[in-house]
């Protein structure tokens, strides 16, 4: 008896699962990204006395998190890269009234990056504060609590110096 419900209930998982719509990140539209005032650099403090960290210091220096590139509706596979000695891309979102987005990041070195939420000025706020208790992989997600849209951002940032050119997918799943 129990095999005919697994029987039944893969078809369904695969839907699930591989429902994803492929964009490459490069042929998405660039906008500004959230304010930079509030976030660190996870990869502070390791060898922050080298050309690459004072490179990386300035390029992070900026009023906004750049580059920054809207995303469609929907769940979504982005393929994208690191672009630059920043080490950190923005992803803008709008989320419907009591929605939910989910995004997870594949590599080959997940372990070189972190993704956060935040809203347009760079903070937490309602919705995003789950994201601050770590999982161990690079993921994070936003549920709208409000009764009207929001526009949010997931910021991927890199724990590495200078791994310009470094390849991710993104997985956004929105239910």
């Amino acid at each position: 008896m129990r095999r005919s419900y697994i029987l039944v209930a893969l078809p369904m998982l695969g839907a699930v699962i591989t429902d994803f719509k492929e964009v490459d990140a490069s042929t998405l539209p660039k906008v500004p990204g959230p304010s930079t005032t509030k976030m660190a650099d996870p990869a502070q403090g390791m060898d922050s006395a080298g050309t690459d960290a004072r490179i990386r210091f300035q390029a992070r220096h900026a009023s906004t998190v750049q580059p920054a590139v809207a995303l469609p509706q929907g769940s979504l596979k982005v393929k994208d890269k690191v672009a630059d000695l920043s080490g950190w891309k923005a992803y803008r979102v709008e989320v419907p009234a009591a929605g939910y987005i989910h995004m997870r990041l594949r590599g080959t070195h997940e372990g070189w990056f972190v993704i956060r939420t935040v809203n347009k000025w760079g903070g937490l706020e309602e919705g995003m504060l789950q994201n601050k208790i770590k999982t161990g992989n690079p993921e994070a997600r936003y549920t709208n609590p409000g009764k009207e849209a929001k526009t949010i951002f997931f910021v991927v940032d890199t724990t590495e110096m200078n791994i310009i050119g470094e390849e991710y997918i993104l997985e956004v799943t929105v239910p």
